[in-house]
């Protein structure tokens, strides 16, 4: 196992940016880390957050119950958390949507305007430990927007950038991992984390498309104060680098398929395996538009005054 560490440079700080943010809530206790990953978040950036419920079709509803009952439950519910948040994060601007119908249908219809959507892990029976639906996973394959992945037992730690593990990216050498490493370094720079760039070779190490050389430029030329560490990993499989060097880090980036996917329409077998349990608030990186192959600015760093 190899570690390249460039020379060491102060971080900025964070960077303030005003798109708004899109946070799921299917349940008060058990999606409670997502939303306040997406708070911190939006506080952080201060960008104003959309915390989105949503309740059972009435054609689904089982006989007996009231679906105005079901209607002000989950009114009640969003609007405490969004109250909760607001609380916390004094500031914040705090809005909340209530959907009638499939959760992920609402997620997806609002992806188009959302920057970013965040989501909790999906979850398993405690009896059976099968997993319970799978609407992380579907909305990280079909949505617009990136989608960040929250686990259960996440616990947000306040100035996560001085004391956290920072910003961790997997890099196969594919055009989408480059993509997810310039978002990566993005990522790190705005909220003034260092970043990790794993490449794990596994047991079959194949060449890569895109050397690390090319790749590391491109950083170092976007963001020339950003602290970089790469490390190239001979004795874990992709999955297993990420989930060691994402456990205890602020974010894991990771493409929604790399290398080895079958089809730009499915996920690849890594980020699949991953968000099943993610080891920490991952962000799976969908494709809105053309990477610049200079490592010039795009519109959203330019937005952000990066040098």
């Amino acid at each position: 196992m190899t570690t390249v560490l460039p020379e060491a440079t102060a971080v900025k700080p964070p960077v303030q940016r005003s798109e708004p943010m899109l946070v799921a809530m299917r349940d008060s206790a058990a999606d409670r880390p997502a939303v306040e990953w997406a708070a911190a978040r939006a506080a952080a950036l201060d960008a104003p957050l959309t915390v989105l419920h949503a309740i059972t079709d009435p054609s689904l509803m089982p006989p007996g119950r009231l679906y105005g009952d079901e209607v002000i439950a989950g009114r009640v519910m969003v609007s405490r958390e969004a109250s909760r948040v607001a609380h916390r994060y004094p500031g914040l601007r705090v809005s909340t949507y209530l959907h009638c119908g499939d959760v992920v249908e609402a997620l997806l219809g609002l992806s188009a305007a959302a920057p970013m959507i965040v989501v909790g892990a999906d979850r398993r029976d405690p009896t059976s430990g099968e997993y319970k639906g799978s609407v992380a996973l579907q909305v990280a394959l079909n949505s617009a927007t990136p989608v960040a992945v929250v686990p259960p037992a996440y616990g947000y730690r306040a100035n996560s950038g001085q004391a956290g593990g920072g910003v961790v990216v997997g890099v196969d050498g594919s055009e989408v991992s480059r993509a997810a490493l310039m978002r990566a370094a993005e990522e790190a720079h705005s909220a003034g984390m260092g970043l990790t760039v794993v490449t794990a070779l596994g047991s079959s190490p194949q060449r890569m498309a895109v050397g690390a050389a090319p790749m590391l430029l491109a950083v170092r030329t976007r963001y020339p104060d950003l602290v970089v560490s790469w490390v190239v990993d001979d004795l874990h499989t992709p999955v297993e680098a990420l989930a060691l060097y994402g456990a205890g880090s602020d974010l894991l980036v990771i493409g929604r398929h790399g290398s080895g996917a079958r089809s730009a329409m499915s996920l690849g077998s890594v980020t699949h395996t991953l968000l099943l349990e993610p080891p920490c608030p991952t962000l799976v990186l969908t494709h809105r538009g053309p990477e610049p192959p200079d490592g010039s600015p795009t519109r959203t760093a330019e937005r952000m005054n990066v040098r």
